[in-house]
């Protein structure tokens, strides 16, 4: 399944505020059964194809969020039909300011492709929420692709729906008791981590007999594979903690399903060739994937690739071509923030053709994360 990006606008917060219930703007009067939600940190522009691996945009009529009215601070159940209730994203381009509905209820059996996907009649029933002390509390959670709740990433990742359903959104509100009939507002924000790795090639001259070739004109890459090992794959999301309404829960992984390889995703749109200042051309590419948050190990690989490799030449004078597995282990400690992405950037000399890290850094994923930079191999 290839999802149209092009068609798709993101509902948009307005960026880096910490909104409480006393600095929430005016709620209307009227809702029409349907409530607002926007993903936290995006600016009101929506990604390009090279950045649609962000999931930074929801998908119309198919995007589905389950919400439940908790009671006296208990956790959700998102797998229970008499707590929760679906909404599926129906108006693309609403803005948090707008203090309009873009998400209404889902109806039930209904299916991607269906020219009605909307049931007034069932969400969340306003007379019937049950308030916690001064407050009602809903939790939601997001679901990409296969709509359902999961307790692990996907193993394989290096197809986008493995990538897109490993990724999970939660939103937290306390909506104040005399706004019952007031319009929802739920901000959701990416819970788990990314790991993005950006490899850089020196490309072999024609007559080289060693080093790697370019990426094949016909479609095969010199990059086949890139794997992700030893992960916690599980998680665990602190519902007992204190949050401040619209902020995001903690969500950290566990060792309850222990540790995992994972196929990262070729990153779409994101291959390029440059040419250094020493005539040398150099290939990029670029994988990700998206785990639970927790500790890198040193010592220990973190990383192996799959990499077609020239390994000499036959009699009569043309390059001969293998696929060798390359590992990468840190030395030091690399850090890994919920909510960011952890960019790491490979080089592979053409003396040794080993990996090296030569950056590493913190990017905003939620921008409410500052970009912090790390320390690079020596």
């Amino acid at each position: 399944m290839k999802t149209d990006y092009k068609s798709i606008l993101l509902a948009v917060l307005l960026p880096a505020v910490s909104c409480t219930e006393d600095n929430v703007p005016q709620e209307p009067e009227e809702t029409d059964g349907g409530i607002a939600v926007a993903v936290a940190g995006y600016p009101e522009s929506k990604a390009d194809d090279a950045d649609s691996y962000l999931h930074d945009a929801f998908f119309v009529d198919r995007s589905i969020i389950r919400v439940v009215n908790t009671v006296n601070y208990a956790s959700p159940d998102f797998t229970d039909p008499d707590s929760y209730h679906d909404y599926i994203y129906t108006k693309e381009g609403v803005m948090w300011e707008d203090n309009e509905p873009n998400f209404f209820p889902l109806k039930a059996g209904s299916v991607y492709g269906d020219s009605d996907r909307v049931d007034m009649d069932a969400g969340i029933d306003d007379d019937k929420i049950v308030p916690t002390s001064n407050a009602f509390i809903f939790e939601a959670a997001c679901y990409p692709i296969y709509y359902t709740p999961f307790d692990r990433v996907q193993a394989d990742q290096s197809i986008e729906d493995g990538f897109l359903a490993s990724d999970l959104l939660l939103a937290y509100t306390r909506k104040p008791l005399a706004d019952r009939y007031g319009l929802l507002k739920l901000r959701f924000w990416h819970v788990f981590s990314m790991i993005r790795i950006e490899l850089k090639l020196p490309v072999a001259g024609p007559d080289d007999d060693n080093g790697f070739p370019q990426d094949d004109p016909d479609g095969l890459r010199t990059v086949t594979g890139v794997t992700l090992h030893d992960m916690y794959v599980t998680y665990n999301v602190r519902y007992t903690e204190a949050i401040d309404s619209y902020e995001s829960r903690t969500v950290a992984a566990t060792s309850d399903g222990g540790r995992n390889d994972i196929l990262m995703y070729r990153l779409p749109f994101a291959d390029g060739t440059e040419q250094g200042s020493d005539g040398t051309v150099y290939q990029t590419c670029r994988f990700a994937a998206i785990v639970p948050t927790q500790q890198i190990r040193t010592q220990e690989t973190l990383l192996t690739m799959d990499i077609r490799t020239i390994v000499g030449l036959d009699e009569d004078g043309r390059q001969v071509v293998m696929e060798k597995t390359y590992a990468y282990t840190p030395s030091r400690p690399i850090d890994m923030v919920q909510g960011a992405i952890t960019r790491l950037s490979l080089d592979a000399a053409a003396d040794s053709a080993e990996p090296v890290l030569v950056d590493a850094e913190i990017l905003p994923w939620n921008s409410s994360w500052s970009e912090v930079e790390l320390l690079p191999e020596n």
